[in-house]
Parts: structure tokens; C-alpha cells; sequence
């Protein structure tokens, strides 16, 4: 089976925007050995098996820290401006399309309830 490397994982945060510490991407890619075998057992191909791992690690880490630096200045009118991703349901989305045999469903990665809207109208 493929394995992702640790350097992979930090391409793909970086190019979303965050920096998850060296050893938090070790601790979420071995939370990976946990569902090695339901992977092995699911018959993905080599594509989907990393893409598998990549969004799982990248879910798990930035779910974890929700918010990211957008921008900031500083010779002391001191500001930072902070995102909080709206891209992770769309990779959540991704990876259960992948994942059809919900290995992933057992990994920490909690990316809240999903918000719904209604209107009151009085009368």
C-alpha cells in the first residue's frame, strides 16, 4: 500500500495556507496505520489510497486547528485577520466520495455541525 510522507502532507497545508508543526503531521499520518488494513481491504488503487491519506491527515490537522493567519501588519497599529476554512466541507466531501467503505469514519476529524437557514415571517 502507498504511504504518504510527512513532506507531502506540509505541500498541501501550505498550499491551503496553514503550519501544522512537524511533529502533529507525524502523530495524524500514524493515526493512518489504524485503518491501513480496512484501506488494504477496500481495493482502492494506489491514486485513491494517497489521495485518501492526504485529505485525511489535512481534515485531521486543520479541523483541529480551525483557524488560519490571513494577513497581518504590525509597526503597532498591530492587526491579524484570521479564516476560518470554508474549503473543509468540500475536502470532507471529497474524501467520503473516495472512501467508500468509511475507513476514514474512524479518524478524529470533526468538521462541525453544518448550518442551516430559515426564515420567519410574521404576520
Amino acid at each position: 500500500m502507498a504511504q504518504i510522507t510527512a513532506a507531502q502532507v506540509k505541500q498541501q497545508l501550505s498550499a491551503l495556507g496553514y503550519t501544522i508543526p512537524d511533529f502533529m503531521i507525524d502523530a495524524y499520518i500514524c493515526k493512518l496505520g489504524s485503518i491501513s488494513e480496512c484501506l488494504a481491504a477496500a481495493g482502492h488503487d494506489e491514486c485513491d489510497l494517497i489521495l485518501i491519506q492526504v485529505y485525511a491527515v489535512t481534515l485531521m490537522a486543520i479541523t483541529a486547528n480551525t483557524q488560519r493567519i490571513s494577513s497581518q501588519s504590525a509597526p503597532s497599529g498591530a492587526s491579524r485577520s484570521f479564516n476560518y476554512s470554508g474549503d473543509v466541507k468540500n475536502m470532507r466531501n471529497a474524501l467520503r466520495a473516495l472512501d467508500k467503505s468509511g475507513c476514514t469514519d474512524a479518524l478524529p476529524i470533526d468538521i462541525g455541525p453544518s448550518v442551516g437557514f430559515f426564515d420567519v415571517v410574521g404576520g
